[in-house]
């Protein structure tokens, strides 16, 4: 099985804040459908490609010459769900104040709360770990 673009737009749906994204199908549609969604066609599309590249050299550096499908598709919607924060004012703030009263801290950078790089950590642990945690660990499967 090779990961879709919708299997992509499922997973980012499912596993991180983002609510919509207009399909391929949606976007070529005549009238053009789901045009209220979080994330329109032509914003994923890019997005995705970028995502993809970013996730080859990260496999690239720590020499995976392929992983599972789940492990792909779970890292591509991490990494379409942080860049989407990124664009985000806030996205890097320590603090971050709604009122006088509330506020909340976070880290204060992309490494230390993001999605996929969490998601790579656990990538990376796996590698380092025997064999028996490799097929047990949830979702992460190596090859």
């Amino acid at each position: 099985m090779t990961v879709t673009e919708d299997d992509v737009i499922t997973s980012l749906q499912t596993l991180t804040s983002v609510e919509s994204v207009q399909t391929g199908a949606q976007s070529e549609a005549t009238p053009e459908e789901n045009t209220d969604a979080d994330l329109l066609y032509v914003e994923f599309s890019e997005l995705l490609d970028q995502a993809e590249e970013e996730f080859a050299n990260d496999l690239a550096r720590l020499n995976l010459s392929t992983v599972s499908d789940v492990t792909t598709k779970r890292a591509l919607a991490y990494l379409i769900a942080d860049y989407i924060h990124v664009g985000e004012p806030e996205w890097n703030a320590q603090k971050v104040q709604f009122n006088q009263d509330t506020s909340v801290y976070r880290f204060a950078n992309r490494q230390g709360s993001s999605y996929y790089y969490n998601y790579l950590r656990t990538l990376e642990n796996a590698l380092k770990a025997d064999e028996d945690y490799k097929e047990r660990k949830a979702g992460v499967f190596i090859t």
